[in-house]
């Protein structure tokens, strides 16, 4: 079988020309495209599905996390008002030891949200599109190859962001990326997030007595062969989050959003493996639904929702930037003059060879300490640098996918910093049209500026000193 086929050349019919061109509507996509249009730049998002929004909808993760707040920033206020407003949001507390922030959103109401602000601000959007390819001159991005259902198409722009996640348009141009861990070509595990129906809370919970009771009667399932997913044959996992379900439920609603599953050793770049991660993912997901309906009280009635469209990828390509988040950023609450963002939450890896083994190091000293400094509200600083792509001018990040270390990206992967630098790229690339700059020979100052004028003009819609 022969290891290569040629593509035979042929002219690219260009679509369309704008000032801005973002590839993927998800939170840091929206957020790029809000803040460019705003800045006065024709602005354009491609996005593959249907609806904007990334992963809390196409993936389910439709929690919000935050150690204290100081990194809900700018846009994210203003999308988490439009939620309120539709009491789409469950109400932000901090459920457990540790002093965590969390909240539950709905996935639904998310696409109009974004729908919306994305059309108040003037965005031009176009679904059904894949920003397959980063159309380069000279080292200097000119627009993307577009995959739609006409067939491949060209869009020019004056500056691109790839806030796709996994950095396919970028890492198209040759850019150096990090996949996996620095040792294996998988970094997290993934998971695939179900919703459960007609679920009632009990008045009591958790309930020590009942707890024992379910793992006692799981057991004698799993000995009787009746479930063979690892996940659920481990117990503690399936067990721990029996404990504290309730916390998944939105608010005034009889449903429950579960992340009980934990798919091993993937590379998600890899599409074989990926569908391999769909496929014992949603497994997973039908044998803890049918658990919790039979063992756990409040699901006696409840049933199998739905699953998520994409099983939830927590890290893939960290693109190579002109200035890289590093280990020492992250443990040292590192700040920086040309900062765009502000990250605050855990070095969150969940272990790619473990079913049980806790995502944050809670209880370890290095830990403590860290949480001890965060609870007082400090942050670390995301620089200018980080979001520039190195070796392609014109061209940024934003998201999950910025220049970033393993351990830095576990902790800036959660929504609000995703959005944050969203719409500092967005903001950087309406500034390099409006003045004729380059994203590496601009200066970020006017940047930082703009963003603290932009984000201090929205009303906070929560104040986290007061949980």
């Amino acid at each position: 079988m022969p290891t290569t086929l040629s593509e035979p050349g042929h002219d690219v019919p260009v679509l369309a020309s704008y000032d801005v061109v973002v590839c993927g509507g998800g939170p840091a996509g929206c957020a790029a495209a809000i803040a460019a249009a705003r800045n006065g730049a024709k602005t354009l998002v491609l996005e593959k599905e249907g609806y904007l929004g990334g992963a809390p909808c196409t993936q389910l993760v439709c929690v919000i996390l935050s150690t204290n707040g100081v990194d809900f920033q700018g846009i994210w206020h203003e999308y988490i008002a439009r939620l309120q407003a539709r009491n789409a949001v469950r109400p932000f507390s901090r459920p457990f030891p540790g002093g965590h922030i969390r909240s539950v959103t709905d996935p639904e109401q998310v696409k109009f949200v974004w729908d919306e602000l994305l059309t108040e601000a003037g965005v031009e959007m176009l679904h059904h599109s894949y920003g397959a390819v980063c159309s380069v001159e000279d080292g200097v991005a000119k627009g993307v190859f577009v995959e739609t259902r006409a067939g491949r198409q060209a869009i020019l722009a004056k500056c691109v962001v790839d806030a796709t996640g996994d950095g396919i348009v970028a890492a198209q141009t040759g850019i150096p990326f990090e996949p996996g861990d620095g040792e294996h070509l998988w970094a997290m595990a993934l998971t695939k997030m179900f919703r459960m129906g007609n679920v009632r809370k009990p008045a009591n919970w958790p309930d020590e007595e009942a707890l024992a009771r379910i793992e006692r009667e799981l057991t004698a399932a799993i000995e009787r062969g009746e479930y063979t997913a690892p996940v659920i044959v481990e117990k503690k996992r399936f067990m721990g989050y029996v404990r504290n379900w309730s916390w998944g439920m939105p608010q005034n609603r009889t449903e429950f959003l579960s992340l009980i599953g934990r798919v091993l050793k993937v590379n998600p770049l890899d599409p074989f493996d990926l569908t391999r991660a769909e496929r014992e993912g949603r497994e997973q997901a039908r044998q803890a639904a049918d658990a919790l309906c039979r063992f756990v009280p409040g699901f006696e009635e409840a049933y199998l929702l739905d699953t998520s469209n994409q099983i939830g990828v927590r890290s893939s390509r960290r693109l190579r930037g002109i200035a890289t988040v590093s280990d020492e950023d992250v443990w040292n609450f590192n700040k920086y003059p040309d900062s765009i963002a502000r990250a605050s939450w855990d070095v969150d890896v969940w272990p790619a060879d473990s079913y049980s083994k806790a995502a944050v190091p809670i209880g370890t000293d290095g830990y403590k300490w860290r949480q001890e400094r965060m609870e007082r509200g400090d942050y670390f600083d995301i620089p200018y640098g980080a979001i520039v792509a190195d070796g392609v001018d014109n061209l940024f990040m934003a998201g999950r996918c910025i220049s970033a270390s393993h351990l830095a990206q576990a902790s800036l992967r959660i929504q609000q910093t995703c959005m944050s630098t969203g719409q500092a790229a967005g903001t950087a690339a309406a500034l390099c049209v409006r003045t004729g700059a380059s994203p590496h020979t601009l200066d970020p100052q006017p940047v930082i500026r703009q963003l603290e004028q932009d984000r201090a003009a929205v009303k906070p819609a929560l104040d986290a000193s007061q949980l």
